[in-house]
């Protein structure tokens, strides 16, 4: 979904909380700052594509389950996979 201002939203804080993690845990794991974290969470920033990656694999979930509202073959359709659904 994007907001008023044009901002993509994200789900990421939602998954974050769904899965029990601590965001330091999850910002080692991604070898992110936690503030770098924050920023995505609070869509003042997006993480790249090899972070969205591993973000994803931490969290054990699709791309499309953190950005559900992304519309395919854009930016997120990596490697020719769809729906953030992509093969480990």
């Amino acid at each position: 979904m994007i907001n008023k201002i044009g901002v993509l939203m994200n789900n990421i804080r939602e998954v974050v909380k769904d899965r029990g993690y601590r965001l330091s845990y999850i910002a080692k794991r991604i070898g992110v700052f936690n503030s770098h974290l924050s920023m995505w969470i609070s869509e003042q920033r997006y993480p790249s594509q090899d972070k969205l990656i591993k973000l994803s694999r931490v969290l054990k979930c699709s791309i499309k389950d953190l950005y559900p509202d992304v519309v395919r073959r854009t930016y997120w359709n990596i490697k020719g996979k769809e729906n953030g659904q992509i093969k480990y």
